[in-house]
């Protein structure tokens, strides 16, 4: 019997788990034999790990599900950007209609004059001969004195209602027109601004590191989806941009230009004066892009920034007006 208490012991000794190694996996050969150990905390890891790309696909493709179905078409885009752009028009004439008003007050001032001296000529009248009486003025109806007194007053307010409305809306009107305000096509947004994975290690704007800056918006949909301005401006640059693929950038006032990366077409030429709304060309996945879509910035004095306010300013604006009116 005490022969056999070694053995034992042994056997309860080898049955403990060790304290470092978690988990071993062998894998034996005729002529070798390998081991691979695992020790807690690494195999936690590594779950943590496969559990969190999980989440992140799952996220991710349940993203992609939604924004699917929220894609809007250009041209459904194109006409919310026009009604939205007659909305400000409207809003924003309050200085013709003034003028306007003007324009009529002086008409009734001048048919009360005629009214007040119906014969009166357009010339000096003649002196009366000598021994004769001047003739009697014509007298003046009851009223119009008044009346046109109180119209001469409205035409002068008015008058600089009008002007104070027109100074303060021309500066406005400008800087409007050439302020980045609307989305620059249809699609759903695939990759935001700021800090990113890269696609693929030389595909960033700003590094090749695993990590970079995503110095735009990326927004996705079919290839030849139109691409519009945001703004107006002149086109600076036209053409391949290296990294960007084909591209177009604008120069909308001395702060602030727009980018347009990765398409399959340009329809414009540097020099070329552009409106809000006019197509610069069609999406496309050329230069460095792992898939088709708009890489879209806004840069303000020379450095990147956030895009998407821009997106909703012009429908704000027209939120805002619209609660004044």
């Amino acid at each position: 019997m005490s022969t056999h208490h070694p053995e034992r012991r042994l056997a309860v000794r080898s049955s403990r788990p060790d304290p470092v190694r978690w988990l071993t996996v062998m894998v034996v050969f005729s002529h070798r034999t390998i081991r691979w150990s695992l020790t807690r905390r690494t195999m936690l890891w590594m779950i943590g790990l496969v559990a969190g790309f999980s989440a992140l696909a799952m996220i991710g493709s349940g993203y992609g599900f939604w924004a699917t179905k929220k894609i809007m078409s250009f041209g459904r885009l194109q006409k919310e950007t026009q009604e939205q752009q007659e909305q400000l028009r409207s809003s924003l004439d309050q200085a013709q209609a003034l003028e306007a008003e003007v324009a009529t007050l002086r008409q009734q001032h001048t048919e009360l004059l005629k009214l007040l001296d119906p014969k009166a000529p357009a010339v000096a009248p003649l002196p009366a001969p000598s021994g004769q009486p001047a003739p009697a003025p014509t007298p003046t109806p009851p009223g119009v004195q008044e009346r046109l007194s109180r119209l001469r007053q409205d035409l002068d307010y008015t008058a600089k209602q009008a002007a104070v409305v027109r100074a303060r809306m021309e500066p406005v009107l400008r800087a409007w027109a050439h302020t980045p305000s609307i989305p620059p096509t249809a699609g759903y947004l695939s990759s935001g601004f700021g800090v990113r994975v890269n696609p693929f290690s030389r595909s960033n704007e700003a590094g090749d590191g695993l990590l970079g800056y995503h110095t735009g918006i990326d927004i996705s949909n079919a290839i030849d989806t139109p691409i519009q301005a945001t703004a107006d401006g002149e086109v600076e640059e036209a053409g391949w941009m290296d990294r960007y693929g084909w591209g177009v950038r604008i120069r909308h006032n001395g702060e602030q230009e727009t980018l347009y990366a990765h398409m399959n077409h340009v329809n414009v030429k540097t020099g070329q004066k552009v409106s809000r709304g006019d197509i610069l060309g069609t999406m496309g996945r050329s230069g460095n892009a792992t898939g088709v879509h708009l890489h879209y910035e806004v840069r303000l004095n020379g450095k990147p920034t956030n895009p998407q306010p821009y997106l909703r300013l012009q429908r704000q604006w027209v939120r805002a007006l619209g609660k004044k009116s």
